[in-house]
């Protein structure tokens, strides 16, 4: 019948545990003297007041990984930021089929704010004029 027990090529016969962000994966003495000395350990985590088990045994980031991480968000930030401006070229008149100059999509988006600001206003006027009353909380 097999045995219960992990092959001994993935038995551990350190006390420490494994600092790997990959599950079920071992770490070689190598690969944690790899890991960034700019990351608090567990005993500058304790100094702090946060030493709890789970800070202990959190894995830390390599240089590697702390670049890719920033790369990747700096990405979602742009897409984020290009998916802003395709929607406003579908909302603001005018900027229909234009090359996507951020700037002229800015001063025309304020543009076409300002004008329906003031298309607002005259409506309100009118219906005053007409003797309409406007709530307060509409003339903001």
């Amino acid at each position: 019948m097999p045995s219960a027990q992990p092959p001994a090529s993935l038995a551990s016969s350190s006390s420490e545990p494994s600092c790997s962000p990959v599950p079920g994966a071992i770490n070689t003495a190598d690969d944690r003297n790899d890991r960034s000395s700019s990351t608090p350990t567990a005993a500058s985590s304790k100094q702090a007041g946060s030493g709890s088990v789970q800070d202990k045994d959190k894995p830390r980031l390599t240089e590697q990984e702390k670049k890719n991480n920033h790369i990747a968000s700096e990405q979602k930030r742009r897409a984020a930021i290009r998916e802003g401006f395709d929607r406003l070229t579908e909302l603001v008149p005018g900027l229909e089929g234009q090359g996507r100059s951020e700037s002229i999509v800015l001063k025309k988006t304020v543009d076409f704010i300002h004008v329906k600001l003031q298309e607002r206003q005259e409506l309100i006027s009118e219906i005053e004029h007409r003797g309409g009353r406007i709530d307060d909380m509409f003339r903001t």
